[in-house]
Parts: C-alpha cells; structure tokens; sequence
C-alpha cells in the first residue's frame, strides 16, 4: 500500500488487521515511512471475535500489521490525486 494512500486516510476511519488476527478499528491520526500508524476511537477485537476494548488512541508498528483497508472514497481521492500529479 503506497504510503500517500495512508497520507490521504488521516481523519478517516480505517480497519487494520495484525499478524496475530486482532483487529483495530479507529480513525487515522498520522503514519510513518514504517507504516507505524496511530489511531484515536479505537475499538479492538480479538482474533476469536469474543473480547472488544475500547481506547481513546493507540500506537501500532509498522511490521505488526497484516492489512489495512480504507474506505473506497479515500482510495478514489488518493488516486485521483496521483494521476493529476503526472
């Protein structure tokens, strides 16, 4: 995923699943190079479904993280804007 995808995500919501199958809904706050991302509203479920946790904001590393999936206006904006950059 191209890191100004990410870019273009700040403020939005997204989904990021992790290599150990826990899964962090919340809102973009910033992203790095490493694509270590930070979340506010956050709500973590478990890999099994069963236990949720709710937190005002948490920190995810980069080489934790399976995917990501942004809403489809994000990606048509972020694409958008790659093409009229050419």
């Amino acid at each position: 995923m191209p890191l100004s995808l990410l870019k273009t995500a700040q403020g939005h919501p997204m989904l990021v699943e992790l290599k150990n199958g826990d899964t962090y809904n919340g809102h973009l706050v910033n992203c790095d190079t490493w694509m270590n991302v930070n979340l506010r509203e956050v709500i973590c479920t478990s890999k099994d479904g069963d236990r949720f946790w709710k937190m005002p904001e948490c920190y995810i590393r980069g080489n934790t993280i399976k995917y990501i999936r942004v809403p489809n206006e994000v990606s048509r904006r972020s694409q958008l804007q790659w093409v009229t950059s050419l």
